[in-house]
């Protein structure tokens, strides 16, 4: 009697050749269980991640691809690694399912309320506006310039308001900032138009290009590092330039005279650097080189462009000055020590950075003196920006022993001015 299958033909099967093959049964049956229990978590993963991103709206989900690199490493216990984690690989592609492609404009952000960079809310609504972050909706806020500088204590706000025109105000606003008040449902995650920082400046005064104007605008200026979605899903970086005149004119296209073009160049260069940072060739790495190097660089980019716009407003300040000084017919020289003289203590100020003595006369006119009572020049001033330097306290008002003193040689005959 065959006893492969039976013991001493009891009819009892055999144990030692029935187990394998259960065995080799259950093995099986126990790779499809968990393939299939990995499918399911894997679904529940991807959906938990959509919900945590968008809330319960589902219309913008559709069918995606999700390739996950992993990498098991055999051992007593085999474990499995990942880079990016895997947590990171089915956000990134949940994110990148639910993002629309080609919604990018220049010179309009992306109204997350009303999913179109068409509607009003994505221009700024005056010259002097800047973008300011969406609110919980997802609807773009403007604030003037000046409110967001005041917001983040710049310590140059007043030299906005100076009568020169050649001031530059420039500040670096985090994506943080910009987006802690908007809900996930209206995009916060979404990389439909996803802001990856922002430069506020201004003012700069432009007359909108063929036509005839009373006088110059002042327009501000927002600079957005932006990431968004090429039609093949692919990333997409650009440097977003927001600034137009009350007709809906782009203020970028009025930067004509020297000071304005050395201003155009610096947007442009950034433009290109930042634009050239996204690959092309494969997606999955350039949602990962994005996400891991891009930010950082981008960064570097904005803020640098802070220390250059500023530098030129310091730079041509100083021009501005010391033209203004030279003018030698319009310089009320022949009034400084009969100003001196006649000026009350209040009027009288000692400049911080210039170790001068400071005068100030009658219709704003401005004399300077060393300590020993000398005149050094004359010119004149607007009210705000006599203001302002006393505000800032680079003017301060000389007391003591200091102003006795002064007061003492500004009225002696050799100090007298000689033109």
């Amino acid at each position: 009697m065959n006893t492969d299958s039976k013991v001493q033909g009891t009819g009892v099967p055999n144990k030692k050749k029935d187990t394998g093959r259960n065995l080799r049964r259950r093995k099986g049956l126990g790779l499809a269980a968990r393939v299939i229990g990995i499918e399911r978590n894997l679904a529940s993963a991807a959906w938990h991640t959509h919900r945590e991103m968008f809330g319960s709206r589902e219309d913008n989900a559709r069918a995606f691809s999700l390739e996950l690199r992993v990498v098991i490493e055999p051992g007593r216990i085999w474990r499995l690694t990942a880079d990016p984690p895997v947590e990171q690989q089915i956000r990134t592609a949940v994110q990148d399912m639910a993002s629309h492609a080609e919604v990018y404009r220049s010179g309009r952000v992306y109204c997350y309320r009303c999913e179109s960079t068409e509607c009003p809310h994505s221009v700024a609504p005056w010259p002097t506006s800047v973008f300011g972050g969406y609110s919980s909706t997802g609807l773009p806020q403007w604030p003037d310039l000046g409110k967001v500088l005041l917001d983040l204590h710049h310590p140059d706000v007043d030299l906005l308001y100076q009568p020169y025109r050649r001031h530059v105000v420039a500040a670096y606003v985090d994506p943080e900032t910009l987006k802690h008040r908007q809900l996930n449902v209206f995009g916060r995650q979404s990389k439909t138009y996803d802001i990856l920082g922002q430069v506020v400046f201004g003012f700069l005064y432009l007359t909108p290009p063929g036509r005839d104007s009373k006088g110059p605008e002042r327009v501000a200026f927002t600079l957005q590092a932006v990431e968004s979605r090429h039609l093949d899903g692919s990333p997409r970086l650009e440097l977003n330039v927001l600034g137009q005149f009350p007709d809906g004119s782009s203020a970028l296209d009025a930067l004509t005279d020297s000071y304005q073009l050395r201003i155009l160049h610096i947007v442009a260069d950034a433009r290109r650097r930042i634009g050239h940072m996204a690959p092309r060739d494969n997606r999955t790495d350039v949602s990962a080189s994005i996400r891991s190097h891009v930010p950082v660089s981008v960064v570097e980019i904005l803020k640098g462009m802070v220390r250059s716009l500023e530098r030129i407003g310091r730079q041509t300040e100083r021009r501005t000055m010391h033209a203004e000084e030279r003018r030698v017919d319009k310089r009320p020289t022949t009034k400084a020590c009969e100003d001196a003289v006649a000026a009350s203590d209040d009027n009288i100020l000692w400049d911080d950075r210039q170790n001068t003595v400071v005068v100030l006369g009658p219709r704003n006119r401005i004399h300077i003196f060393s300590p020993q009572g000398r005149h050094v020049t004359s010119l004149t001033l607007g009210t705000e920006a006599i203001r302002g330097r006393i505000k800032r306290g680079r003017w301060q008002h000389l007391t003591g022993e200091m102003l006795v003193r002064f007061r003492a040689h500004s009225g002696s005959s050799s100090n007298l001015p000689t033109g």
